[in-house]
């Protein structure tokens, strides 16, 4: 792997984790839990290879996008989603775009090159 891959890596490893931390505490915070699968059911897998090829993998419980959804109330007034996913979802997006953009400097690769000779 090269310096660029592990920064796209690092990058996405870290950008993941904050996703689930936040929308772990909004769950938390908006929904009653149960069962407790709505947070055990969720996933983060990062994957890449070489330049600035990645992937980032977030898999969640299917019935997590659809508390997310606006509806009917019972009295047919609508009523807000619980906003615990697209929020999250696209606020890391946004945010690993504007690092992979202007993210990658010459101290970022620097510092790749020292973790590097320290293994």
């Amino acid at each position: 792997m090269d310096i660029k891959g592990a920064f796209v890596r690092r990058v996405l490893q870290e950008e993941g984790e904050t996703m689930l931390e936040r929308q772990e505490r909004a769950i938390s915070t908006r929904l009653h839990r149960r069962s407790g699968t709505l947070l055990r059911g969720r996933r983060l897998t990062v994957s890449g290879g070489d330049g600035l090829d990645g992937q980032l993998d977030f898999k969640h419980p299917v019935y997590e996008r659809f508390l997310d959804m606006k509806r009917l109330g019972k009295n047919g007034r609508k009523r807000k989603g619980k906003r615990i996913h697209n929020r999250f979802v696209f606020g890391a997006y946004s945010s690993i775009a504007k690092q992979l953009m202007y993210g990658f400097t010459e101290e970022v690769a620097r510092d790749i090159r020292e973790k590097w000779d320290e293994k």
